[in-house]
């Protein structure tokens, strides 16, 4: 079995572009409704997430449309694009990795929420770069993590901050003294297949033309990316958290005691 922690890491900027694409709030949620129940209208999605205020999921659709996630088969009506229905891949990455190094035995947590709730993570400017940083050199004063991932001071103390609330660094003291160094965690260190995954829905993503000039690099990234899906457990028991079947409409107060939170 491959050793992914010794592969090539793919480009920060692919995995930048797909977090920026996919991280938006209830973009993973409205995508695994439309799979799970084919071509909807907006007032059937709105049905399907009644957490979601109208507006906002007319503004949600839109969004997704101008990235390429959805599209419109007929008047009214939203269905995935080929591009939407590539992202369970990544999807399944981003779930397997949270429930495996975030888990706290919330059984109860859909699936979607847990991808939304790990791009969350990943999601804000200079993010991927200070993780891919410490990735690549290993524990680093601030000063010279600041300059590794280009941030200017003010963003990168408050990029800190948030990776070490989200626990995927951690530092040897809490102040940015001499001495002090910034470190992954183990859940940071076992990112390497959710970069993979999102590094291939980007390239997907990009036109044709554009993938026929890439790098030989893109090879390191399709072998990382197999290797990552064969290392990751079958998702046979749904990415989303719907029954198989159609159900009747939950009554609105067992709705509101189950809608996921809005932090993220």
């Amino acid at each position: 079995m491959p050793d992914l922690s010794r592969t090539p890491a793919p480009p920060t900027e692919l995995v930048n572009q797909a977090v920026n694409r996919l991280s938006p709030r209830w973009t993973t949620w409205t995508l695994q409704t439309i799979q799970h129940h084919g071509p909807m209208r907006l007032a059937d999605i709105n049905s399907a997430l009644p957490w979601v205020g109208v507006q906002a999921m007319a503004q949600i659709v839109r969004r997704m449309q101008t990235s390429s996630l959805l599209e419109r088969p007929q008047f009214g009506v939203y269905d995935l694009t080929p591009l939407g229905r590539t992202t369970q891949h990544a999807h399944r990455a981003l779930t397997t990795w949270h429930r495996a190094h975030l888990s706290d035995n919330k059984s109860s947590v859909a699936e979607a929420e847990r991808a939304e709730d790990a791009l969350g993570r990943l999601r804000g400017k200079g993010t991927v770069d200070v993780l891919h940083a410490l990735a690549q050199h290993g524990p680093l004063p601030s000063g010279v993590l600041r300059n590794e991932a280009g941030l200017a001071t003010g963003s990168f103390h408050y990029r800190v901050q948030q990776l070490v609330t989200d626990q995927l660094i951690t530092r040897t003291s809490p102040f940015s003294g001499r001495g002090a160094e910034c470190r992954l965690t183990s859940a940071a260190h076992g990112l390497a297949p959710v970069y993979t995954e999102l590094a291939e829905f980007s390239h997907r993503a990009r036109p044709a033309a554009t993938r026929s000039g890439q790098h030989s690099s893109t090879v390191h990234q399709a072998t990382w990316a197999s290797a990552a899906v064969r290392r990751s457990p079958s998702a046979s028991a749904e990415l989303f958290s719907h029954a198989p079947h159609p159900q009747p409409r939950v009554p609105a107060h067992l709705t509101a005691l189950s809608q996921p939170p809005r932090t993220r």
